[in-house]
């Protein structure tokens, strides 16, 4: 996007590992395109110790898929490094994060707290998980995967049958 109104494109980053992604993750991505110009549902990943059990790019793939009904507003990127690094190389003022717990905020304010420091222009902005999908963690929905259990209420379809595939589950 270009320029709307005669003002910049508010940009916004969604980091996260996103292994895999989630109903959480999509209503947060919902709402925020209602908030930004641009939505980047950004996965994060290193090289040298990423253990995810998806790739970076079927994490992507897997976003598109996901959230294609809301493009060109929202779409999936990754990045390796600091999420406040490839917000400012991409021109992203904002990043998005989610909190569904005290526990959360006490650290995303610390990690907010470390990016204004090394970037003073990019803003972090705190949205609330959805009180249904408050406890949904890609870790806990690979878990119960794990067991057999296809959870609709907390991931889309396509997602549940490539994590079935990657668990190799029916």
């Amino acid at each position: 996007m270009e320029e709307q109104n005669s003002r910049p494109v508010l940009r916004a980053i969604y980091p996260g590992s996103f292994d895999p992604i989630h109903n959480g993750h999509i209503d947060v991505i919902r709402r925020a395109v209602t908030i930004f110009d641009e939505v980047i549902a950004a996965v994060a990943f290193n090289p040298h110790k990423d253990s995810a059990l998806f790739t970076p790019d079927e994490r992507v793939e897997m976003i598109r898929e996901a959230i294609g009904d809301l493009a060109p507003q929202a779409s999936a990127g990754k990045f390796s490094g600091l999420s406040v690094d490839y917000a400012a190389g991409i021109g992203a003022r904002v990043i998005i994060r989610s909190l569904r717990a005290v526990t959360d905020f006490d650290y995303e304010l610390q990690m907010a707290q470390m990016n204004k420091q090394m970037c003073p222009t990019v803003e972090t902005v705190f949205l609330f998980a959805n009180p249904k999908l408050f406890f949904s963690a890609s870790r806990l929905i690979k878990e119960v995967a794990a067991y057999g259990k296809t959870l609709p209420e907390l991931v889309p379809a396509a997602v549940m049958q490539r994590l079935r595939r990657k668990l190799g589950i029916g």
